[in-house]
């Protein structure tokens, strides 16, 4: 009896742990799109420096909020750039609230150095936000 017992004591608890309704469905999401808001590139601002600043707007179409970095790349003088951001220690995560956007601005004034050359152009190739996976 007591053999009897000590095998159905776990076969009734796996039986009670096992529970179809606990299914957890992953929706997929959709991708985050942007608006390019503003993208300009100043070479000489006349004050001996250049300027480089944008602003992205990043859409979370999605019923959940999402965490990530965004990248831009760019055309400069023909070369071809994604730079990688520096991001906090604490947080090294963009977020995006549900059905939400997210603005991501630059804004550098650098000064002109003659024996490095100075960029004519910079121009706007594509962004994207690039989801974290936990």
């Amino acid at each position: 009896m007591k053999i009897k017992l000590a095998f159905l004591i776990p076969l009734f608890l796996i039986f009670l742990g096992c529970s179809s309704d606990d299914k957890l469905e992953k929706e997929t999401l959709k991708n985050i799109t942007y608006e390019v808001l503003l993208f300009e590139y100043t070479p000489d601002t006349g004050n001996n420096t250049s300027r480089f600043r944008y602003q992205i707007k990043f859409n979370n179409p999605n019923n959940v909020a999402v965490r990530g970095n965004y990248k831009i790349t760019y055309d400069a003088d023909g070369l071809i750039l994604t730079p990688i951001r520096k991001v906090p220690n604490d947080d090294p995560y963009d977020k995006i609230e549900a059905n939400s956007f997210y603005i991501a601005s630059y804004d550098v004034e650098s000064a002109l150095n003659p024996t490095l050359g100075t960029l004519k152009s910079i121009k706007f190739v594509s962004a994207e936000f690039v989801l974290a996976i936990d």
